[in-house]
């Protein structure tokens, strides 16, 4: 143990981080326990029925043996004495001792754990517990049981999903989509290999970090999440929380729980640390506004640079978020792991309830805005509020009169969502108050990209590209992280420097986007490397991402004619359109065009609010925002690498997707992401998401498309949500969409057979305006003929039984099928499947 009298708080996050790491040990070790650990079991295990409980605990101080034998490094940034005193005595907490009264301190560390779990006593856990080192069917289940897949957990009606489950295994793309069967077998040798990996990377981690502690608590946070989110937290009680969302949960309050103590003066006040009635308590809530609108804000969409800038942007806005809760917790003293939640320009972070919490907030909430006024002229805001005071006995079930678990959690879960709606509402307060933003230009008049902020004037001598260019401050950063990210595989984060050409300084922060492979001088610090690409150089962090665009090949002869075109560089979007056409035969067939793909999740405020039920807590919560996030962050590049790799990404992260791709893959690719998005979720008919879809030729305005696409998503979540608008006048349910692909390829298929005229798909296009008009009571006179003109068509264009196909095929898109009954009967599908095939074959 160190000089001090008290640990860091870094130290007590890392404790709650590493509280159970145990749990793992347990299941993944062969053999008996070493002689030496059980001897120290009556100093850290506690007592049940007269018999050593909580195994795990023991294990966890085993981790920290070998962290003391140098068989894993441990960084001197930290000390691993404290660390180890507050971790492994959770269930047994040790007494303030003369000259070491911080070791009572590890009862917060034990109430931090309770409040993670939500409740206090796991009585099926300590149980199954208890069989670790037996033989038979108790220690098979033990060490055989998977984690719940918290996807297919989500329950809004009647209309149960099948229990899904994940293997032990490290984060990546492929181990999102959960198994419906997993033998216990792979269970039990999976979670060894878990232990293999983690300690093989703790050790490359660990050794990057030297000696800054917050680099330290980032890496373990980061190993946390590759590695135990696949691990149950219990095996009984709780099997659908994972070891990192309970540990990170745990972390954050104890850091919390510190904090408070500390500008409270009872540190060490024994009675003060176990009290559950103390508020100690608050969450704060950040939520970036103003995104879309933003993102588009550009003068012409024949600016320099649009891809670059369209890039840059969707980067920009999400390290905007990661300086916020930076900023944020520095203002209340506290490491990473209390920020809980963080995706898609929102954020959720545990403080303490101190006096001046309120202070704190509206200095954080002048600083900020002052930055987005100088930067976007309030036209992108971050909007702060903190939430209602709550204590751990809010958050903790205790036994009612009829020994059912009680709590006031729903309490604590209705104040966020109330403090989210508050965060909203306090954007720029004090410049509203003025009416006015005032904007100086001077002779370098606007932004050339966006044409709305004052472009950076400089002396002719001295001016960067950005100046020369004419752009703002704000499009001028958005360019350079366009440029830089897709060379980059890491991003290094440090403290503003003046002059720092290479970075973007957002929030007092410096963004920098190393693009050397083989350099090594940015592998110690703070930042974090792309999980996708797992580069040797950068941070020890790995994060999900980047995200996917496309490259040009080698041979770059079929876009000859088209600018910008550069082998290996990041495809433009008239590139893209060029890849909508096939080459059939030495000939091009097709349209030149895009699709802009917009989606997000149905109903995710109702899920959050009430989708766990009874079983909300915390960490639960937090695993279900993280595991959403990591679909749209990490399986969804790998959906577009493998699958549809001509495919640009503007934004995916939280809950919500765009994309640009050629128009034929595009909606493809909206079908395959919906099967695939049910396979996540195991099939659960209350965690869908619904899809709008834009069809542009590549000089028109992204921003017009984005508007349509925006539009068609609305119209899809008013029709009933788990649909897609796409070219049909009215949103379809994806079974109808998924048909209307389907015929879509047997009419292209005999267009190029040459047994369908494609004259008669036009006519058939205005046929089926007039069946619309008919079933929508804005019928013209002519419109009631429809079905004969239809017959018409057929008799005209299909004669012969060889086309009986054809002709069935066709009734069946205008509803005249074996299923007519005499009745109108407008089945959704037949625009589709007619414009496709007629896109294919211009």
């Amino acid at each position: 143990m160190n000089k001090h009298s008290l640990p860091t708080v870094h130290e007590v996050a890392l404790a709650g981080l590493l509280h159970d790491i145990g749990k793992l040990i347990q299941r993944a070790v062969r053999g008996g326990m070493p002689k030496e650990l059980l001897d120290r079991q009556s100093d850290v295990l506690p007592m049940r029925n007269g018999r050593p409980s909580h195994w795990h605990a023991l294990w966890s101080d085993w981790f920290f043996d070998q962290c003391e034998a140098g068989r894993l490094f441990w960084p001197a940034g930290a000390d691993r004495a404290w660390v180890r005193n507050l971790a492994v005595y959770h269930h047994r907490p040790l007494q303030a001792a003369p000259g070491a009264p911080g070791l009572a301190l590890s009862e917060i560390v034990t109430l931090a754990d309770r409040m993670a779990a939500g409740f206090e006593r796991k009585t099926k856990d300590v149980e199954a517990e208890e069989t670790w080192n037996a033989s038979g069917p108790a220690r098979s289940r033990f060490r055989r049981t998977p984690i719940e897949a918290i996807a297919t957990s989500v329950r809004l009606g009647d209309a149960h999903a099948k229990r899904g489950h994940h293997l032990p295994g490290e984060l990546a793309a492929e181990a999102l989509a959960p198994a419906s069967r997993i033998r216990g077998e792979d269970v039990e040798s999976g979670y060894a290999r878990v232990w293999d990996q983690f300690q093989s990377e703790w050790n490359d981690a660990a050794r990057r970090c030297a000696n800054n502690p917050s680099a330290f608590e980032e890496c373990v946070l980061s190993l946390s999440e590759r590695f135990l989110w696949s691990i149950p937290s219990s095996t009984m009680d709780q099997p659908d929380v994972s070891l990192h969302d309970h540990s990170r949960a745990a972390a954050a309050f104890a850091g919390v729980l510190y904090r408070y103590h500390e500008r409270s003066g009872t540190l060490f006040e024994r009675s003060m640390q176990t009290d559950r009635s103390l508020p100690a308590f608050r969450f704060l809530i950040g939520d970036l506004s103003g995104l879309q609108a933003t993102l588009f804000r550009l003068q012409s969409e024949g600016v320099k640079g649009l891809n670059k800038t369209l890039r840059g942007r969707s980067l920009r806005f999400q390290l905007i978020a990661d300086a916020a809760i930076r900023q944020a917790l520095r203002a209340f003293g506290l490491p990473m792991s209390a920020a809980l939640q963080a995706a898609g320009g929102r954020f959720l972070a545990l403080v303490p309830n101190v006096a001046d919490a309120e202070d704190i907030v509206d200095a954080l909430r002048r600083r900020f805005d002052a930055w987005f006024i100088e930067q976007y002229s309030g036209e992108l805001a971050l909007g702060l509020a903190l939430s209602d005071p709550f204590s751990a006995g809010d958050l903790i079930a205790t036994p009612n009169a009829a020994g059912a678990p009680q709590s006031r959690a729903e309490a604590v879960r209705e104040s966020i969502a109330m403090t989210a709606e508050m965060a909203k509402l306090r954007l720029f307060a004090e410049q509203a108050a003025q009416g006015v933003v005032r904007m100086e230009f001077t002779a370098a008049g606007a932004c050339t990209t966006c044409g709305v902020r004052p472009a950076v004037a400089a002396p002719a001598a001295s001016a960067s590209s950005a100046e020369k260019d004419g752009l703002c401050r704000a499009c001028a950063g958005e360019r350079l992280l366009g440029a830089h990210l897709p060379k980059s595989r890491a991003v290094v984060i440090r403290e503003a420097k003046a002059g720092a050409a290479s970075a973007e300084t957002l929030l007092w922060h410096d963004y920098l986007l190393p693009m050397g492979e083989g350099e090594d001088r940015h592998d110690h610090g703070l930042g974090w490397r792309w999980l996708l690409d797992k580069p040797a150089h950068g941070p020890a962090p790995l994060r999900p991402g980047p995200a996917w665009v496309a490259r040009f090949e080698d041979d770059v002869s079929r876009y000859e004619d088209l600018e910008d075109v550069e082998p290996s560089g990041v495809k433009t979007f008239e590139a893209l359109a060029r890849d909508a056409r096939e080459i059939e035969n030495g000939r091009p067939f097709g349209r030149e065009m895009l699709a802009l793909v917009k989606g997000d999740v149905d109903r995710l405020g109702r899920i959050f609010a009430g989708g766990l039920g009874e079983r909300w807590s915390i960490a639960r919560s937090a695993a279900l925002s993280r595991m959403i996030d990591a679909y749209f962050t990490l399986r969804l590049p790998w959906l577009l690498r493998e699958r549809f790799p001509d495919s640009y990404t503007v934004y995916a992260g939280g809950d919500d997707f765009m994309l640009v791709l050629p128009w034929r893959q595009g909606l493809e690719l909206a079908r395959a992401l919906r099967e695939d998005f049910s396979i996540f979720s195991g099939g659960n008919p209350d965690l869908t998401f619904s899809v709008g879809i834009a069809l542009f030729d590549p000089r028109t305005p992204i921003s017009i498309a984005a508007r349509e696409a925006e539009k068609r998503l609305a119209e899809a979540k008013d029709a009933g949500r788990d649909r897609i608008s796409a070219i049909e006048a009215s949103p379809m349910e994806w079974s109808a969409f998924s048909r209307a692909l389907d015929r879509a390829c047997d009419l292209n298929r005999w267009i190029r057979d040459r047994r369908l005229p494609i004259a008669m798909l036009y006519r058939l296009l205005a046929i089926d305006d007039a069946r619309q008009r008919v079933a929508r009571g804005a019928a013209r006179s002519s419109d009631y003929a429809w079905m004969a003109r239809l017959g018409y068509q057929m008799a005209r264009n299909l004669k012969g039984p060889e086309n009986e196909d054809i002709r069935q095929a066709i009734l069946g898109l205008f509803g005249l099928d074996d299923g007519w009954s005499g009745a109108d009967r407008v089945v959704p599908g037949a625009r589709l499947a007619i414009s496709h095939a007629i896109y294919r074959n211009r």
